[in-house]
């Protein structure tokens, strides 16, 4: 893989980050943005989206752009094709490790949010009980209640694992990370945890993957089907669940304002999301060419070439 040094290939996949990434800090998609993907579509290289959102989250954003390549939810545990709603690859806990995680869970006498792969009428995630007197895990399900299922039973692991791909605490950063330690104590090697906060809400996540979802793993999924080597990716965040992609592309970029645990194992730091670090990144990257942006400006996604659908 091309690390420590500037591309000296032609890239075939940009995985991309969504809040902080591909939208800035006020949450807009900007124009420049969607412009400099439409170029890199046109280009060759396939804009795929790898986001901490749930997918009726995430595909909204996708419309937007005019994608409709497969994308990678759930900070990494998901992958869905938007055209038909298909689930292409979703990890998936062991019985046993769900039920450790259950039991912490309970221990730490914190509520939990399990997301779900259901279809687009049905809910998107389980909450153990709502409201609950805390205030930053009621505004998370009462921001989504529409695509809420409250069902107290399954805390207890009275379910299978196979619902189960992505499960979340939600509280103030100080004990989310306690939570993550007694977590990553508990079961080592056997879960993958992130702590980070979306703009959307004022709580912060613990989010708990099975060992095997990342962003990463999902994008070398897609990158198999498609015949692309892991040195033709370049990846794209801003936070901890982009790190494990950053770290495994043959180019891995963080935005300006990452922390630093992101920024260390960046190949090359662009702008960030208040200056278009993404369009930047493609204007002088990955597509440098004498036609600057303004030349360009008025062409967007949907006058590109389809981007490939599975």
């Amino acid at each position: 893989m091309n690390h420590h040094g500037e591309p000296t290939q032609r890239f075939r996949l940009l995985a991309l980050d969504v809040d902080g990434t591909l939208l800035d800090g006020d949450g807009v998609l900007r124009s420049r943005t969607v412009q400099a993907l439409a170029r890199a579509a046109r280009a060759g290289i396939r804009p795929v989206i790898c986001t901490g959102r749930r997918y009726r989250r995430a595909r909204s954003i996708a419309l937007e752009l005019g994608l409709d390549a497969p994308i990678v939810c759930n900070s990494g545990a998901l992958v869905k094709r938007p055209s038909d709603h298909a689930t292409l690859w979703r990890a998936e806990f062991d019985e046993p490790t769900l039920g450790e995680v259950f039991r912490l869970f309970r221990e730490a006498e914190l509520h939990a949010v399990s997301f779900t792969d259901r279809a687009m009428g049905e809910a998107d995630f389980l909450a153990t009980h709502y409201p609950t007197g805390d205030a930053l895990f009621d505004e998370y399900v009462t921001l989504n209640l529409p695509h809420a299922e409250v069902h107290r039973a399954w805390l207890q692991g009275a379910v299978l694992a196979a619902d189960h791909f992505h499960v979340c605490a939600v509280g103030d950063r100080a004990a989310m990370l306690r939570f993550e330690t007694a977590v990553q104590q508990a079961l080592p090697g056997r879960v993958r945890t992130f702590v980070q906060k979306s703009p959307r809400y004022q709580g912060t996540m613990c989010e708990i993957l099975p060992i095997e979802a990342s962003k990463w793993s999902a994008v070398l999924h897609l990158a198999a089907l498609w015949g692309i080597d892991a040195s033709a990716i370049c990846a794209v965040g801003d936070d901890m669940n982009d790190v494990p992609m950053i770290q495994g592309a043959g180019f891995g970029v963080a935005m300006g304002h990452a922390p630093d645990a992101v920024l260390a194992v960046a190949d090359h730091v662009t702008a960030d999301h208040h200056n278009d670090g993404v369009s930047v990144l493609i204007d002088e990257i990955l597509l440098p060419t004498t036609l600057g942006p303004s030349q360009n400006g008025d062409r967007h996604l949907e006058d590109s070439e389809p981007v490939p659908v599975l």
